[in-house]
């Protein structure tokens, strides 16, 4: 696995980060958190997403003749949903907002004001708390920091696709990549270290999933009762999903023979405008 800090600023020198923030350069901030993923994948799984779509969103502008760099991976938040598990490490919303705060604070005291954030981790608490750290780095220090969102998140995080403080894409997918599930799962929401999270991540990083363990796993898919069950947090989240995870992790390989060309396809839809 190539090393995780790999091409982001973490592996410059301060003369290259003076040089870069004199560029203004935009950045690229992988976000997400240390959280449990259930039996099968490391704790570290959203993160990881996260910090590998940024190096592929480098790679491809660079292709295109501009240049980015990658913030140092942030990797403590909100686990409101699954915090009663051990390895979930949660920081208080407020605390959140502060640290990441004062790291907009740096980036800005470098010379870098255009900043995206890619997030992969879903709790709806931890997204505010990006978004409020945000539109108060945009407000205080004249930033220009974007939650990089795909379009179809935005109504469940109550937002409308025209703020400021967002840049949208939106994914020109296949209906076939979609077609021919497991007819068990239809209408059953896949949201936390089932088949998709589990495909996307043996694709990304095989090393680090048991797939031979994802075999075995029953499908813990959610009905939207048990979403709001799961949403509670705490002890309520465990007594729905007392493994962890919230899908069928051993649908992860029709997710996984499609998912080189759904990451390029999400990976060009968010290059077309950056």
């Amino acid at each position: 696995m190539n090393h995780f800090l790999e091409n982001t600023m973490a592996h410059m020198n301060w003369e290259e980060i003076k040089a870069a923030g004199e560029k203004k350069l935009p950045v690229l901030f992988p976000l997400g958190v240390i959280e449990e993923h259930g039996p099968h994948l490391p704790l570290a799984s959203d993160i990881l997403w996260s910090n590998f779509i940024c190096k592929e969103v480098k790679r491809t502008l660079r292709q295109k003749g501009k240049e980015t760099l990658i913030a140092p991976p942030y990797y403590f938040g909100v686990n409101h949903c699954t915090g009663a598990f051990p390895g979930s490490f949660s920081l208080k919303p407020e605390t959140f907002e502060v640290v990441l705060f004062e790291m907009f604070c740096n980036l800005n005291d470098f010379g870098f004001s255009e900043v995206y954030c890619f997030n992969y981790h879903g709790d709806p608490v931890h997204i505010s708390s990006i978004l409020n750290a945000i539109k108060r780095a945009n407000s205080e220090l004249n930033m220009k920091i974007k939650y990089v969102m795909e379009a179809m998140d935005l109504e469940m995080n109550g937002l409308k696709g025209n703020e400021d403080f967002l840049y949208v894409f939106a994914p020109q997918y296949k209906m076939e990549w979609f077609e021919g599930g497991d007819i068990s799962e239809q209408g059953l929401l896949d949201i936390h270290a089932g088949a998709y999270e589990t495909g996307l991540l043996y694709y990304m990083y095989p090393e680090l999933v048991n797939v031979n363990l994802a075999k075995t796993l029953d499908s813990y898919s959610l009905t939207y009762e048990m979403l709001d069950k799961w949403m509670e947090g705490g002890n309520s989240t465990v007594e729905v999903v007392p493994l962890g995870y919230a899908g069928n992790p051993k649908g992860y390989e029709a997710v996984n023979r499609i998912a080189k060309e759904l990451l390029k396809v999400q990976v060009n839809a968010i290059c077309e405008n950056l």
